[in-house]
């Protein structure tokens, strides 16, 4: 819910135009301001959790799959570079194959939600309901219309996923196999710091990349879902892609990348966390790779000798 307002933000931005933004932001008091910003939140609640549980279920199963079958044809012998090398790749694949598997039920909730958004306020308090754009969106359109923009939206998933995944992941066992090799000795406190650290400053590397390089693409994408059969029944790609050229320029295709670029920072940064938390907690008997120094791994492999 705390990052729902950023996304808003986002979406009007790649939408609307200066004025169109200040007119549902303004002369209506603060707290309907900043309750605006809530705006599609309850149709995102109700259809995020099956699609993370996808997203994180493709990851998980695919990372791993991926990873083991990196090293085992990299060999035993692979040096530390190599390692950085399997994490990027494992987990950029892994992660392109979970954000296109979660798009059967983001594109739905995308299409609703982001109409929500963008409603000027006299529209959306008389037909801004989810549940009423989700018949009038079936009524002229179908079921389809539901998944209007999903070949775009699979398009864009897999470099998006694949990327922040990459990024991330590289990033991350980076970081910890340089901070573990200089100072492998560290108290609870210390490692709960240095993990905060690493987690936070991968998660907005993997964002800046991630955003920034597949902008065009969402901009796009956003502009074509919130699109009615009756304003553009030509809304192509093409055609939406052209009007927008006309109308910003190249720098059209980055409208709303500083806001895309905080959303998916935060919120990479708290999935991957509670990603690997969730991984620590259900297996005894992991990948050593996801220990936060070398002291632990020695430890560990040690143990695997003994047995």
């Amino acid at each position: 819910m705390a990052l729902h307002p950023v996304n808003v933000i986002k979406i009007r931005r790649q939408i609307l135009n200066n004025l169109e933004i200040s007119q549902l932001t303004s002369g209506h008091g603060k707290v309907k301001s900043v309750i605006s910003l809530y705006r599609g939140i309850g149709i995102v609640l109700f259809l995020a959790i099956p699609a993370r549980g996808i997203y994180i279920e493709v990851l998980e199963n695919g990372r791993d799959y991926i990873s083991d079958y990196l090293h085992r044809f990299s060999g035993k012998d692979s040096s530390e570079r190599s390692q950085h090398l399997i994490a990027s790749a494992s987990g950029g694949l892994a992660g392109g194959l979970a954000a296109m598997s979660a798009q059967a039920i983001v594109v739905p909730m995308d299409v609703i939600s982001q109409r929500q958004m963008v409603m000027d306020n006299a529209k959306y308090l008389e037909r801004g309901d989810a549940l009423r754009i989700f018949r009038d969106i079936t009524k002229k359109e179908g079921i389809i219309g539901l998944y209007k923009g999903l070949g775009l939206s699979l398009f864009t998933s897999l470099p998006t996923g694949s990327i922040w995944w990459a990024a991330y992941s590289g990033s991350q066992n980076f970081m910890r196999s340089m901070i573990g090799s200089r100072d492998s000795e560290k108290d609870w406190f210390s490692n709960i710091a240095v993990n905060g650290i690493v987690q936070v400053t991968s998660g907005l590397t993997a964002a800046v990349f991630a955003a920034t390089l597949t902008q065009p693409l969402d901009v796009v994408k956003t502009r074509h879902q919130v699109s009615t059969s009756n304003s553009l029944q030509k809304s192509s790609y093409t055609n939406v892609a052209r009007e927008l050229y006309s109308m910003n320029g190249a720098k059209g295709f980055f409208r709303g990348t500083g806001p895309r670029i905080m959303s998916l920072g935060l919120w990479g940064t708290v999935l991957s966390s509670a990603y690997e938390i969730l991984r620590n907690v259900s297996r005894k008997d992991y990948d050593t790779s996801y220990y936060t120094d070398f002291s632990d791994q020695t430890r560990i492999m040690r143990r695997k000798s003994n047995l």
